[in-house]
């Protein structure tokens, strides 16, 4: 992957985090940090989530292995 990519992401996670974290009215560290781990895990389940149902679709022989790539 390019690491465009990566860098979109950890920049979403980051804008994600102080939004929520502003919004919600967190000061101290240790708080802005348990709003990126819940940012951080939300946005595994969704990949991981994507990923699951394509590997099923594939497997089950709907669509084609490597179809949502």
């Amino acid at each position: 992957m390019s690491p465009r990519y990566y860098i979109g992401t950890t920049v979403l996670i980051g804008v994600l985090t102080f939004v929520i974290s502003f919004w919600k009215k967190k000061q101290t560290g240790k708080e802005i940090f348990g709003v990126f781990i819940k940012i951080v895990t939300a946005i595994g389940v969704l990949v991981g989530g994507v990923i699951a149902i394509a590997w099923l679709l594939a497997y089950l022989g709907i669509a084609q292995s490597g179809f949502f790539l």
